[in-house]
């Protein structure tokens, strides 16, 4: 697995590279990828994340998390020593920070969940209806509470919801 990760306004990130390449890789496994993928992961300013949000949603307002997926780790029509690559996630650390106080997380914490959100995702999770969304934030929930207990931290302080969806964009 390769994560491609780019912050060229030189933005706080939140969380250090090493914990990021370890999120890709665990929900990776996770979820049952076990070839070789490459992703990329962008953090961008404010402004820049209002016009991806935009330009390719529609909706005029900045976001704090956006995916672009592009081939399907699944897909049997790749060959298996092609490298896949699975999309793009973009992070806008400014807004994460903002609004991690709003639903009583860390701006790390609520970092983690951005990129958990953003790689499920990339690998087919939507949630514009109702039951999509409680189905990935089940999934959004049981992974970071594997990534607490992995960071030798108290799982039972992980806490997901509302349901998201994009009913109201």
């Amino acid at each position: 697995m390769s994560v491609l990760i780019s912050n060229d306004a030189e933005l706080p990130t939140l969380i250090e590279e090493d914990e990021v390449r370890a999120i890709a890789a665990h929900v990776l496994a996770s979820e049952g990828v076990a070839r070789e993928v490459e992703i990329s992961l962008s953090y961008v300013d404010e402004d820049e994340m209002h016009e991806l949000n935009r330009e390719w949603r529609g909706i005029d307002r900045t976001t704090d998390v956006l995916s672009f997926e592009c081939d399907s780790a699944f897909d049997e029509d790749i060959p298996e020593d092609e490298i896949v690559e699975l999309g793009d996630v973009i992070l806008a650390p400014e807004v994460i920070a903002r609004q991690a106080p709003g639903f009583g997380n860390s701006a790390a914490d609520e970092c983690r969940l951005m990129l958990v959100h953003g790689l499920l995702h990339l690998l087919g999770y939507d949630h514009i209806e109702d039951d999509e969304a409680e189905v990935m934030e089940a999934r959004e929930d049981a992974l970071l509470r594997e990534l607490a207990v992995m960071r030798g931290e108290d799982p039972s302080r992980i806490e997901v919801g509302p349901i998201t969806n994009h009913a109201h964009d």
